[in-house]
């Protein structure tokens, strides 16, 4: 019984940040705006920055990397695998800072 228990309480159950490589110029805004230092700038070969990379078990699912990124490269994802509505983190994190 207690097994059931531990497994239960690691699995996460708020959206985490997930990179869109394809979109990421590794800037390193989201490295800069991330309070749990979840995120690091990756040499990817990609580009001549690399790309971000989050740290899934230290995420907290804040936002505030995917509200702040300028080229959209950062998106919430649910446990269940489907993506978080930007519109709604994104009231969400400004409401916090004290924009709205």
């Amino acid at each position: 019984m207690e097994g059931i228990l531990d497994t239960e309480k690691s699995v996460k159950k708020k959206a985490v940040a997930e990179i869109r490589t394809e979109l990421c110029t590794g800037c390193g805004i989201c490295v800069s705006v991330c309070p749990v230092s979840c995120i690091d700038i990756l040499n990817t070969g990609l580009n001549f920055n690399g790309s971000a990379h989050v740290n899934r078990e230290l995420c907290t699912g804040c936002n505030f990397c995917a509200v702040d990124c300028p080229w959209e490269a950062i998106v919430m994802v649910n446990p269940d695998g489907s993506e978080k509505v930007f519109d709604i983190y994104s009231k969400q994190v400004k409401k916090m800072r004290g924009y709205a």
